[in-house]
């Protein structure tokens, strides 16, 4: 738990992947085989274990029938657009990271990660769910949107507290 800002969205991966696989009823066995991923992947993602990549999600989250960006992120509804797909991604970075005026080396800086992995990235490779919601937030964009071209761009309004909503009335 991070003191004073929001936890990252991807901090309830698990207990989504969890809730999704009961739901389901599904075992993580039949579930890795579905999406073709091994067990042990399905397994250490659940258990909070493992931190997959965001191609890894959208495989799990299609043999599930959920959304992956609400597998990932928390975003959307567990039914929306449950075919989702990575393509895309590399292309989606680069166009808002020159829209915004950055150089890969300046977003890497911002998002504490390097030039080389934003270029990885941009060339078609993959990336965790962590590092894509790094790169979202650096650059003020929803990391459904720039994982899976899911859902609108802009980021999801941060929710009040019901105690700072009642503190400023």
């Amino acid at each position: 738990m991070v003191r004073g800002s929001p936890n990252p969205k991807h901090f309830g991966l698990p207990a989504r992947l969890r809730k999704a696989r009961a739901q389901s009823g599904l075992t993580s066995m039949a579930v890795a085989a579905k999406a073709g991923v091994s067990d042990a992947t399905v397994r250490q993602v659940a258990t909070d274990e493992r931190l997959p990549t965001v191609g890894t999600i959208a495989k799990i989250a299609a043999a599930l029938g959920v959304s992956a960006p609400w597998l990932a992120y928390g975003l959307g509804d567990t039914t929306a657009d449950r075919a989702a797909t990575c393509d895309g991604m590399g292309l989606r970075l680069q166009t808002v990271r020159v829209e915004r005026d950055h150089t890969k080396a300046s977003l890497a800086r911002l998002a504490g990660l390097t030039a080389p992995s934003i270029a990885q990235i941009e060339n078609g490779g993959q990336a965790g769910v962590d590092t894509i919601e790094a790169l979202a937030k650096t650059l003020g964009v929803s990391p459904g949107w720039l994982a899976y071209g899911v859902g609108p761009m802009e980021p999801p309004a941060r929710r009040r507290s019901a105690r700072s909503a009642a503190a400023s009335v």
